[in-house]
């Protein structure tokens, strides 16, 4: 038996109707019921008589804001994104074309998007090689002193040579062709176990699989 419904969306005789549902949010469709009308009364709320489209891969099947048609919308639910402005990972929850300000490639370390894409951060690696250099130099200013020893054992004058020298390349270090993207000075064995006895952590740097 079909339904008739009067201009105002009343129905004008019992009967019962399938009508095709909604999510109230989104307006997506999410199913058929068949519904029973009395006289007088109109369809639920977020229903409708009129069929939905075909199903569109990559879209979602909605109302239109003036519930007068279906139509798709892009649906990206699920999808991973990355924020260009943080890096943040976001996954996309709503329905609509992508969030703005964001892509599909994950950001490197230290890198930042220049409107294209993810380019390496000069200045915050700058900065993070100057932390490294400075923790070096303040590990081993203790060494400096003319009576440090090590196992009660002062430096010989070779190693102060080498300390100075080496103290002396952390320094110049910045001023290297290719800086901050080139490798920390090398440090001798005995050097490297007294800096890490006194609080120094050694880096891994450049991270280049992660910048380049």
């Amino acid at each position: 038996m079909t339904i008739e419904f009067d201009k105002n969306g009343y129905a004008v005789s019992s009967g019962d109707v399938s009508v095709y549902n909604t999510a109230p949010d989104s307006g997506e469709f999410i199913g058929v019921s068949n519904e029973f009308i009395h006289t007088g009364q109109g369809l639920p709320a977020r229903a409708y008589l009129d069929a939905p489209p075909k199903a569109k891969k990559g879209f979602a099947i909605c109302r239109s804001k003036d519930e007068l048609q279906w139509e798709y919308k892009a649906d990206h639910r699920g999808e991973v994104r990355y924020s260009t402005i943080t890096g943040e990972k976001i996954t996309v929850t709503a329905l609509g074309e992508y969030p703005p300000d964001t892509t599909d490639s994950a950001p490197p370390k230290f890198n930042q998007w220049d409107g294209v894409q993810w380019v390496p951060n000069s200045d915050l690696l700058a900065s993070i090689a100057r932390q490294y250099r400075d923790a070096f130099i303040i590990a081993t200013d203790p060494m400096m002193v003319s009576d440090y020893s090590i196992d009660d054992m002062p430096l010989t004058e070779a190693q102060r040579s080498e300390l100075t020298a080496i103290r002396a390349a952390y320094r110049a270090w910045p001023t290297v062709i290719g800086w901050p993207l080139i490798g920390l000075p090398e440090l001798p064995q005995w050097l490297l176990i007294e800096a890490v006895n006194q609080g120094y952590q050694v880096p891994v740097w450049p991270e280049l699989p992660d910048v380049a």
